[in-house]
């Protein structure tokens, strides 16, 4: 059994964590404390474009391996021009 220490702000560090990672936790009656690592769910993700001159005009450029759907870009839009009127 490793032994962990807690330091003055109630940190733990556990070796196979990984920074950001998520942890819940449920202390037992006999003292001991289970920790269960939690799975995100995934949600949309946000995509970050750049805006880029090509010859007269300006263009976004999506990093490689996204996908836009261009459907849902022309829904989202329309939805916002309904909301402002």
């Amino acid at each position: 059994m490793k032994m962990l220490t807690v330091d003055d702000r109630q940190r733990v560090r556990l070796p196979q964590g990984k920074p950001g990672q998520v942890f819940a936790y449920e202390p037992d009656p006999d003292g001991s404390i289970k920790l269960v690592p939690m799975i995100p769910k995934p949600g949309p993700r946000r995509i970050v474009a750049k805006l880029v001159k090509r010859g007269g005009g300006v263009f976004f450029e999506v990093p490689k391996g996204y996908k836009l759907d261009t459907e849902a870009i022309g829904k989202a839009v329309a939805e916002e021009r309904d909301s402002r009127s």
